[in-house]
């Protein structure tokens, strides 16, 4: 292998390693808010395993299955930015769904007050539970119209890659670090080894 590729391929396989194509999930809790008879809101989870766990929020925009704490699955994941997989791997072939679901995971934080409606909203969007339904059409009419603002590069779908199984897990939206991020700290795994080729070539010219 030609040395100049070295940093190029590290580099790129660090940033590609969260999105890997399948990973494990597990559900730690529901969050603490409660709505309709549910749990709504973002719950707590763990994707993947051993050193390479990460506890991030799940947003979950399934209505047909359940899922519960402990609960540890294999899931595909599809980006959101891309689409691709979107109606292959996950439950819905509708992307604009999707990224109007992703948008509305991002208002829980800036509305805590909002977090039924704005469940309600996503679960309305694939389908309808008995008893779910939000106070008005406002979260749904903000998602329409400020959706299509932010870049989903970052938002990935995880379902349950047994999916046509009426027991399967829960399909539901994560976010993996920006895009911005990964890229910087791309960058300074490049610096850091061509730092260390010059002082390799200094210490062998002397």
């Amino acid at each position: 292998m030609h040395r100049r590729l070295v940093p190029l391929l590290l580099a790129a396989s660090f940033v590609a390693a969260p999105l890997r194509a399948q990973t494990a999930f597990t559900l730690v809790d529901g969050g603490s808010v409660s709505a309709f008879g549910y749990q709504v809101g973002p719950y707590n989870g763990i994707m993947g395993t051993g050193s390479a766990a990460q506890a991030l929020f799940l947003y979950c925009v399934d209505v047909a299955h359940n899922s519960t704490p402990g609960e540890v699955w294999t899931a595909n994941l599809t980006n959101l930015g891309t689409g691709i997989g979107i109606g292959t791997n996950t439950r819905s072939a509708d992307l604009t769904l999707y990224r109007q679901a992703a948008w509305l995971t991002t208002q829980y934080a800036l509305h805590p007050d909002a977090t039924a409606d704005i469940q309600a909203t996503i679960w309305n969007l694939f389908g309808t539970l008995p008893g779910v339904t939000p106070s008005s059409d406002f979260w749904f009419v903000q998602a329409v119209t400020n959706y299509a603002s932010i870049d989903y590069s970052g938002f990935l779908v995880a379902t349950d890659v047994n999916k046509a199984l009426a027991a399967s897990a829960q399909e539901v939206i994560v976010v993996t670090p920006e895009p911005a991020s990964a890229a910087l700290l791309a960058t300074g795994l490049f610096l850091v080894i061509g730092v260390a080729g010059q002082r390799m070539r200094k210490y062998r010219a002397l």
